[in-house]
């Protein structure tokens, strides 16, 4: 019998939740960094003085983050891709079973309940990072800010997860599940 984590709905799933997860990670890191309001306000600041244009430090603020909003705005598309994909994962579980386990199963051994753990929490994380990003969109102004609190809360797990599951997977390849990343590739056994 096949593995159900590797038939092909599984896998273009993870694949698309993957790079999405990818492409928020890089809107957040840009906007932190590189295209950080202060960041790009002293740039456009530095640049006007050369041409001998001065403005204050409000006002440079202002401009960068008008620059950056369409770069942002595909972040808020991307979550909305991301709430459809979460969506379709969800469906599937339904439809095929859990393919992680359960942490709770009285026969597992450590390391399954661990990764069980880390799936389970990841995905109560995920809905609550869908679920906050939804709230700053369309809820009332009352919870707007304490949902972007708890949303900016995305990132550690994100990079957390991202960082065992890789690690995890590098390891389970080497170990007993040779051949998990050919399979999660292309759905088949390595030659």
């Amino acid at each position: 019998m096949k593995d159900k984590r590797f038939n092909l709905a599984s896998r273009l799933i993870h694949w698309a939740i993957a790079f999405t997860f990818l492409y928020l990670l890089l809107t957040v890191l840009l906007r932190m960094g590189w295209m950080n309001k202060n960041n790009m306000g002293s740039i456009m600041q530095n640049g006007l003085a050369e041409k001998g244009v001065t403005i204050d430090d409000d006002t440079a603020g202002t401009v960068a983050k008008q620059v950056r909003r369409p770069m942002w705005g595909t972040h808020t598309i991307a979550g909305y891709v991301l709430v459809g994909l979460y969506i379709i994962r969800m469906i599937i579980f339904a439809v095929q079973g859990i393919t992680f386990g359960s942490p709770f199963k009285k026969d597992s051994t450590t390391y399954q309940r661990f990764r069980s753990w880390v799936y389970l929490l990841f995905y109560v994380f995920v809905a609550v990072s869908l679920i906050t990003g939804l709230l700053i969109e369309f809820g009332p102004d009352s919870i707007h800010e304490p949902s972007e609190e708890i949303h900016k809360l995305s990132l550690y797990y994100m990079v957390s997860f991202i960082a065992l599951h890789l690690a995890g997977v590098v390891i389970a390849d080497g170990g007993k599940e040779r051949g998990i990343i050919s399979k999660m590739v292309s759905g088949e056994e390595p030659a």
